[in-house]
């Protein structure tokens, strides 16, 4: 279990480290909000699934279930608005101008 455990956790050190390396690399804003969503919510829940099987069944596993949960609820939500707001402020896209 304590191996199935530090494979989701590195997992999700490596979709965090990732997505961060996105971030800084790609160029227009649509591109990172991609990145930064995937990579955050990927590896936020896993990281947070290689902690419940390293807690066991106590109130622990209640309490990272639901973060995992708020995280695949409210991670893609998030996004979303922000690439909204930039679509509708008319942000350019892979260098165009204004």
């Amino acid at each position: 279990m304590r191996a199935a455990a530090q494979a989701f956790m590195a997992l999700g050190v490596l979709l965090l480290f990732v997505g961060g390396t996105g971030v800084l690399r790609f160029r227009d804003p649509y591109s990172r909000f991609q990145a930064a969503g995937v990579a955050d919510v990927g590896g936020a829940f896993s990281f947070l699934v290689g902690l419940s099987l390293l807690a066991g069944w106590g109130w622990e596993l209640g309490v990272l279930g639901l973060l995992a949960l708020l995280f695949l609820f409210t991670g893609p939500v998030a996004t979303h608005a922000i690439a909204k707001g930039a679509f509708l402020r008319r942000h350019p896209t892979n260098g165009e101008e204004r």
